[in-house]
């Protein structure tokens, strides 16, 4: 049954973490993308938005309101249609081991903080709407079917997460059959009988499945091998392949994931044979978590096997095999706690007390810090490396008032919000990085043609528009077809200046100049 309170109290949680102004780091990449799946004639020509669609699921259950609505009207429904989704599913999941009226909204605090705090790969639950909020959301209905041994029930909610994200609903399949492997044998329903239910998950996965297998569709086995090498050593390393990491990041999360894992050793030795209410349930949650650091030990063991062979390493190492720990864990051991907590208190209440204090003490800290951090500087995420985000919403507002709609921009390389804003394309950013092979590898050369350079020692180094240069930025222009270019940057170019505030400038290129004459 539903607590309404709690799922009120869980939905509070997730908006003071992931409630920043929009755009949020990735509502740029998915909801752009939406708008242009449902309007082409939308920035049209825009290189990452024409590029291959791994998402439908997302664009049809949410991207489409982007026809009607603004994108910072969408992403607010879109948040607070992950959000309870996602509050309603971690109450039904915590309620299944936690037996104590605000164990799960206190459980749900703590998961938060250790996945915000302790990530060895980057994944995130709460924040911008994209597909995988709503994947979460699934996967947490079908730990709550785990836990209480309902085997056949939960292919079906982690198919409807590889619907919205094929990864975060595959790799939850993956480790749910460790637990079940690991299942007592006189407990553990057997395969035939949960065969029909596979399938049906199978079959409700097909729309992520299915736009995943296209993205190196009609392209070469060396192309293909390319564009891996590009995803994941060049572009995504710190998704990947953490080894290949610089030694002070690695050491960093590599240490904090470390602790991590031995407390999830600490209270599975805690908990392992228990026989309270919930505890058989929370066992094969921590099942579930050990799966998922078996998933990251064979991503470790493969990019050490396939160290000098990139391309080998690549063809493996772009599933994420890192990704399920980083939730899995913290929502392991956030239960766990909570759940020690609960027996504690039946015999010892003093210490328990002691004990919840303790434990809720950094979370506290950590939800007030996020608050007061976001009043203070209510900043959207997708604007975090822009000189001044005020300064670049109005540049982008004047490109969008006094430009044409079918305008081609050279942009900052570290901005990412560009066309969000300005509904105009943009030629090449880091952020907007395509999924499909040939696109992926055209965004690199793209890439390196504009933001950077080879210097004497043949290193690659990037480069300012400032420092390119009048001459090189015009070639550029006429390269790429580009009317314009905004900069941040000094000295200032010698091209027309159409527009100055205090941090960025726009300027017309040559090719504008020549399409006015004519």
């Amino acid at each position: 049954m539903v607590c309404w309170l709690e799922v009120l109290l869980i939905f509070a949680i997730i908006f003071i973490v992931g409630g920043a102004p929009p755009p949020h780091v990735n509502e740029t990449y998915y909801l752009t993308k939406a708008k242009h799946y449902w309007e082409p004639q939308w920035c049209a020509g825009d290189p990452f938005l024409e590029s291959a669609d791994a998402h439908l699921t997302f664009y049809w259950t949410i991207g489409w309101l982007a026809k009607w609505f603004s994108l910072p009207v969408v992403a607010w429904i879109g948040r607070i249609a992950a959000w309870m989704l996602l509050a309603v599913s971690w109450q039904r999941l915590s309620s299944r081991v936690l037996h104590r009226p605000l164990f799960g909204v206190l459980s749900c605090m703590l998961m938060a903080t250790l996945i915000e705090k302790t990530y060895l790969s980057g994944e995130w639950v709460f924040g911008g709407v994209e597909g995988k909020c709503f994947a979460y959301a699934f996967v947490f209905w079908g730990l709550a079917e785990l836990a209480d041994g309902r085997w056949r029930r939960m292919w079906l909610w982690f198919g409807l997460a590889g619907a919205f994200h094929v990864l975060v609903g595959g790799w939850a399949t993956i480790a749910a059959g460790f637990v079940w492997m690991t299942e007592r044998r006189v407990q553990r329903a057997s395969l035939v009988s949960l065969l029909p239910t596979l399938f049906l998950g199978g079959v409700l996965a097909l729309p992520g499945v299915i736009p995943a297998l296209q993205l190196t569709r009609g392209v070469s086995a060396e192309t293909a091998a390319e564009a891996n090498q590009i995803y994941v050593f060049e572009r995504l390393a710190h998704h990947l392949a953490p080894l290949a990491l610089p030694a002070q990041e690695l050491t960093k999360k590599g240490l904090r994931f470390s602790l991590v894992v031995v407390g999830l050793g600490g209270l599975w030795w805690l908990t392992r044979k228990r026989e309270e209410e919930g505890a058989e349930g929370l066992n094969r949650l921590l099942r579930f978590a050990w799966g998922s650091l078996v998933l990251c030990l064979v991503g470790f063991s493969w990019e050490l096997a396939a160290w000098n062979q990139p391309a080998l390493a690549a063809k493996l190492l772009k599933y994420y095999w890192f990704r399920l720990a980083d939730v899995a864990v913290p929502l392991a051991m956030s239960l766990a706690v909570f759940w020690l907590a609960s027996g504690l208190m039946q015999r010892r209440p003093k210490l328990a007390g002691l004990f919840l204090l303790t434990t809720l003490a950094y979370p506290c800290w950590f939800m007030l810090s996020s608050s007061s951090a976001r009043y203070q500087n209510p900043l959207p995420p997708a604007d975090r490396k822009v000189t001044d985000h005020h300064d670049w919403q109005q540049a982008c507002r004047w490109a969008r008032e006094n430009t044409p709609a079918d305008a081609l921009f050279l942009v900052p390389r570290g901005s990412q919000s560009f066309e969000w804003y300005a509904y105009r394309k943009g030629l090449v950013t880091w952020k907007d990085v395509p999924q499909d092979a040939a696109s992926l590898i055209s965004w690199r050369d793209r890439y390196f043609d504009v933001f950077t350079r080879i210097d004497e020692q043949e290193h690659r180094t990037h480069v300012s528009f400032a420092k390119q240069g009048d001459e090189r930025v015009g070639q550029l222009a006429e390269k790429y077809q580009a009317e314009y270019v905004i900069t941040d940057e000094y000295p200032p170019l010698l091209l027309p200046r159409v527009y100055q505030n205090k941090s960025f400038t726009i300027y017309a290129t040559n090719l504008k100049a020549k399409s006015d004459s004519q």
